[in-house]
């Protein structure tokens, strides 16, 4: 029950809190956190599959509250815990410094994608929606708040899993020498 309650948290309601803030914060400066907990599970969920799933729900909550296209936040969130995934292999990501420089990052590839698949799929939209006077705030609305959110997440992870720190243990390869 406390998994299940724990990843609710993390999928369902963050994108509600998101769209309950909304009213009270100009968009500029309204950080996406739905975007920053996909973020987030790359740095403390531990078996990719699962996070891929949590993101693409994260993503459709966020598609069914947004009534724009269906499917476009849930592509743009697995496709950024992808590459997170990725660069965390080659990256280390446990500093905030680190976690603000790809949020920053990974909030300017966002808004690009959906940009793009807005204009994709809606004739006559054009790639105008993306603007640098809204843009550059929210990139830096994201990228400070990045850190806050990867520790909150961290705890509701390390809290589902029955850890006592929610970071990855690391795996030391054991060598046998024989004589």
């Amino acid at each position: 029950m406390k998994r299940v309650f724990g990843i609710a948290i993390l999928v369902f309601a963050v994108p509600l809190l998101q769209g309950a803030l909304a009213p009270f914060l100009p968009p500029a400066v309204r950080p996406d956190l739905a975007l920053l907990v996909v973020f987030a599970l790359t740095l403390s969920w531990r078996n990719t599959a699962t996070g891929l799933v949590l993101a693409a729900i994260c993503g459709t909550v966020v598609d069914l509250f947004s009534g724009g296209l269906q499917g476009q936040h849930a592509l743009m969130s697995v496709l950024v815990f992808a590459a997170s995934r990725v660069l965390s292999i080659r990256v280390s990501m446990i500093g905030p410094i680190a976690q603000i420089i790809v949020a920053g990052a990974l909030t300017a590839a966002h808004a690009l994608g959906m940009a793009a698949l807005t204009t994709f799929f809606t004739p006559g939209a054009g790639f105008g929606l993306l603007s640098l006077g809204t843009l550059i705030p929210h990139i830096a609305a994201n990228a400070i708040i990045a850190p806050l959110v990867a520790s909150v997440v961290s705890v509701v992870v390390s809290w589902v899993g029955g850890e006592q720190d929610g970071r990855r243990p690391l795996r030391l390869a054991t060598r046998s020498f024989s004589a």
